[in-house]
């Protein structure tokens, strides 16, 4: 009898253990999983370049220089024909913008968005649950110049209409 017990405690204990590993499986998944998306992100022409110190001067001058120049570069993205800066292209990938001169991507993203929209970044309503968003770093004063020409060249806004 007692032994039986403790045959029931032991498998108790080892079954109820195995969550902890089911866990720590899926947490280590999950930590490959960021560190594969982090690298993909810091690629040259991705929209997190400049976060590699191997690409950031040449992102910052890439962004300095697509400030100057002109939107009006015809590119088909998802349902809608949009105008960028001239010799730049938007990386199909993750809908950053990428200077086909040097091929850096900048942190500037046009994103397709199906939940609504708000009042923080620029939209463009395509149809009714379809949006497409501008998201960028409103501190950096260069970044913030190019899409602001391009969410006024677009037709995008702030509000949802």
């Amino acid at each position: 009898m007692i032994k039986r017990m403790i045959i029931l405690i032991i498998m108790g204990l080892t079954l109820s253990s195995c969550q902890l590993f089911t866990e720590a499986i899926k947490d280590n998944i999950n930590r490959v999983e960021q560190e594969r998306e982090r690298k993909e992100a810091r690629k040259k022409d991705a929209y997190a370049a400049a976060g590699n110190p191997e690409y950031e001067a040449g992102v910052e001058l890439a962004i300095k220089d697509i400030s100057k120049r002109s939107v009006n570069k015809r590119v088909e993205f998802g349902e809608i024909t949009l105008l960028i800066p001239e010799n730049t292209r938007i990386n199909s990938k993750h809908g950053n913008i990428v200077d086909e001169k040097t091929g850096y991507g900048i942190p500037l993203l046009i994103l397709i968005e199906t939940d609504g929209c708000s009042n923080v970044f620029y939209y463009k309503k395509v149809r009714e649950g379809l949006y497409y968003k501008l998201l960028y770093n409103k501190r950096d004063l260069e970044i913030s110049k190019i899409s602001e020409k391009i969410a006024k060249v677009n037709g995008f806004t702030k509000n949802c209409k």
